[in-house]
């Protein structure tokens, strides 16, 4: 009888011992299934600076979120699984403090009436099992509201994305929490700009001039821009550089020599620069100027008709009912088939 039991325990560790043996050894290569709270990524860019959020996403499925699953007064992965991960490429400001470069394990302090969030230097770990206060790089305090909407699912969005700044809000169930950020986006943009004009750039005469024209779109950097339009000009004067340097001849007060840049822009350039240009000064409602505009593009080429046609507006604005049909009427008789219902529906509009 003992003999028997003896074998029965043999032929059992037989059996079994391939398949611990195979679970044991195969443990290194574990098969991936669905993950049932969902991975998740949000990008946003402002100017050159990318800001990511890595998560996965869990679920409320009918339990009560916050101060029950989500403890108050506990850290939370802001997420499920491994780390959430807060990825920005410049230095940033968040809620008024510097958080540099980097990637950062993004934690929550959740209250009833506010939520912390914590950026960690920390982010490979996982989720918030192994949070450790001393690798905080940067803590932050924001009131919680009731959301209107429930949210099932934990999810993060920018809710404002204006120049040089955004919001990032974290939803989940019946409440949210907003923390700002924004970033010297001037700073960062003039540095790359410099960065890329000592690379095959600086042998172009566009790249020169489109530095340039930046720094008169926002009213900055006037003085390098000024020596960047001339190396511009330098390589290949056109209606286009002589346009620019006009711009920041005026931000910088010069409107004399402004004057005399714009003149010789409109000397250079060809009759489609001069109508683009008239268009500034016809959605301006200046009419004057832009008529003179559109007649110095049919100067250049007397068949263009998009400049019959927007000084024909021109006249319009100005009240000049007569010369302004037969500028339409010019457009009409030069136009593509395609145009020519746009044209008529002013002429009898006029």
């Amino acid at each position: 009888m003992r003999n028997f039991k003896f074998c029965l325990f043999i032929l059992a560790i037989w059996l079994c011992g391939p398949v611990a043996m195979a679970q044991h050894f195969n443990i290194h290569n574990p098969i991936k299934l669905p993950a049932k709270s969902q991975k998740a990524m949000i990008m946003q860019r402002i100017g050159y600076t990318d800001i990511t959020i890595s998560y996965h996403s869990p679920a409320a499925r009918g339990r009560e979120v916050w101060g029950k699953m989500i403890p108050y007064g506990k850290v939370w992965r802001a997420g499920a699984n491994e780390n959430t991960i807060f990825t920005i490429t410049d230095d940033v400001i968040i809620e008024g403090e510097t958080l540099a470069a980097g990637s950062y394990g993004l934690h929550l302090l959740p209250e009833k009436d506010q939520w912390t969030f914590i950026f960690s230097k920390n982010h490979t770990s996982w989720g918030s099992y192994f949070y450790d206060a001393q690798e905080d790089a940067l803590r932050v305090t924001v009131p919680v509201e009731d959301t209107n909407e429930y949210s099932e699912w934990v999810s993060f969005d920018f809710n404002k994305r204006d120049r040089g700044e955004a919001t990032i809000v974290l939803g989940w169930a019946d409440k949210k929490a907003t923390f700002g950020l924004s970033l010297d986006i001037d700073k960062i943009a003039l540095e790359n700009i410099r960065l890329q004009l000592r690379s095959d750039a600086y042998w172009e005469w566009f790249s020169w001039c489109q530095a340039a024209d930046y720094c008169a779109e926002y009213g900055i950097n006037t003085e390098e821009a000024l020596e960047w339009v001339e190396k511009s000009i330098a390589l290949q004067e056109n209606f286009s550089n002589l346009d620019v340097k006009a711009k920041l001849l005026k931000q910088a007060g010069q409107e004399t020599e402004a004057e005399k840049t714009i003149a010789r822009a409109i000397e250079v350039g060809n009759h489609i620069y001069l109508e683009r240009y008239g268009r500034r000064f016809l959605n301006k409602k200046d009419f004057e100027h832009a008529e003179y505009l559109f007649g110095e593009a049919l100067k250049k080429d007397k068949t263009y008709w998009r400049a019959h046609f927007n000084r024909g507006n021109a006249l319009k604005g100005m009240g000049k009912s007569k010369e302004a049909q037969k500028a339409f009427s010019m457009a009409l008789n030069y136009a593509p088939e395609g145009a020519k219902a746009q044209i008529r529906n002013s002429m009898e509009a006029n």
